[in-house]
């Protein structure tokens, strides 16, 4: 059954630019370098407005709980953590299942491609 993890994250300080690639290219690089994300995509709020001071967003989803507790137990995510630990950051996760009672208008592939 999939499931979906979705993290909000808030500095007290604005991340560099410096900071704010690594943190990007970090979560890129999962990608490729840890087993069983079924989709990932991460962001930058567009306005600042209604976030309550939460700037980047993270989406994943997963087949089922056994790949996200090995996400959550990688090494490369666990150094991720340390990373934003390091800059007093406040993470907000959510995780639940995607299913006939969650899901109200299901992802296209036409929908889920990045805008052009």
């Amino acid at each position: 059954m999939t499931l979906q993890h979705v993290v909000l994250f808030s500095y007290p300080d604005e991340l560099s630019p410096a900071d704010a690639d690594d943190m990007r290219n970090q979560v890129m690089s999962w990608a490729h370098g840890i087993p069983g994300i079924r989709a990932l995509r991460f962001g930058r709020d567009l306005t600042d407005a209604r976030t309550r001071g939460y700037q980047y967003l993270l989406y994943m989803e997963f087949d089922n709980e056994d790949d996200l507790a090995a996400y959550r137990a990688h090494p490369v995510h666990q150094k991720f953590l340390a990373w934003i630990t390091e800059r007093n950051c406040t993470p907000l996760a959510f995780d639940y299942h995607l299913t006939g009672d969650t899901v109200f208008l299901p992802a296209t592939a036409a929908g889920a491609r990045a805008e052009e």
